[in-house]
């Protein structure tokens, strides 16, 4: 119960990591090891949330443009995933002592995980409180803020969740998740540098809409690189936090040694 089983960083098509990520939830058996899945999207994409449909993009941008458009299982919304986005996959089965029967903490020793990893690199983060993220929540339910709040929304680094990491009031570490009977797969997209031009044209349809978001989603946000004032690798990302899980290396089972293209 206490080996973790390691996928080094992976670097494929978005899809590729989908339908890995599903498979590892769905091979989960009692008793097995956490499983560490890391991961890179080649070519860049935009992955929408379980809930949002196609038309939560700019249409213009969707005719004009090649990107490819991906869908997960888990909730919430849009992220723009490549080479500027570490994704982490972390999958545990029903009985390992971190698959909590509350949601909304199960996330917290991740959130604190990554706090402590982040630190390692120097950059001083924070865990949100659950408060926290519920208040900015309401924010879109008042007439003064919801429409604004409303548009941030369209993307998953404008808003808070429980236990994300944040420097001061800006996003570095968004999470989300999938439950099933078997087990959870608990997923965290780290933000190597942050550029909104991009994800203000996908997502907004005025040009109103795009400025907003191209200003709003950097106050909500923020790269490592920005945070740190270096280039941030993925390497250095992997290395320290598996320090923080993981201290003892006779507990990681690596599944390959070196960094792999599917």
């Amino acid at each position: 119960m206490n080996n973790w089983l390691i996928y080094p960083l992976t670097i494929a098509d978005q899809q590729q990591h989908i339908e890995q990520s599903e498979h590892l939830l769905r091979m989960l058996q009692p008793g097995d090891p956490g499983t560490l899945y890391w991961s890179l999207a080649q070519p860049a994409g935009l992955v929408l949330g379980f809930s949002q449909k196609e038309h939560i993009i700019n249409p213009d941008a969707l005719i004009a443009g090649s990107m490819p458009i991906y869908h997960r299982r888990a909730g919430g919304t849009a992220v723009l995933v490549g080479p500027t986005l570490l994704s982490l996959d972390v999958v545990l089965p029903a009985d390992h002592p971190l698959h909590l029967p509350d949601l909304v903490e199960s996330y917290r020793w991740f959130g604190e995980a990554w706090v402590a990893a982040l630190a390692q690199l120097g950059a001083q983060t924070r865990t949100v409180p659950p408060e926290e993220a519920h208040a900015q929540r309401t924010l879109r339910k008042q007439s003064a803020t919801r429409d604004y709040e409303i548009l941030m929304n369209r993307a998953c680094y404008g808003s808070l969740s429980p236990y994300e990491v944040v420097s001061g009031q800006r996003k570095v570490v968004g999470f989300d998740m999938i439950r099933r009977r078997a087990g959870s797969l608990l997923q965290a997209g780290v933000l190597l540098q942050w550029d909104t031009q991009v994800l203000a044209q996908l997502l907004g349809h005025t040009q109103q809409e795009q400025t907003l978001l191209q200003t709003g989603l950097l106050e909500r946000a923020v790269g490592l690189d920005t945070l740190l004032e270096r280039v941030i690798t993925s390497e250095e990302v992997i290395k320290a936090f598996e320090r923080v899980l993981i201290p003892d290396e006779r507990q990681r089972l690596m599944v390959e040694s070196s960094s792999t293209t599917i």
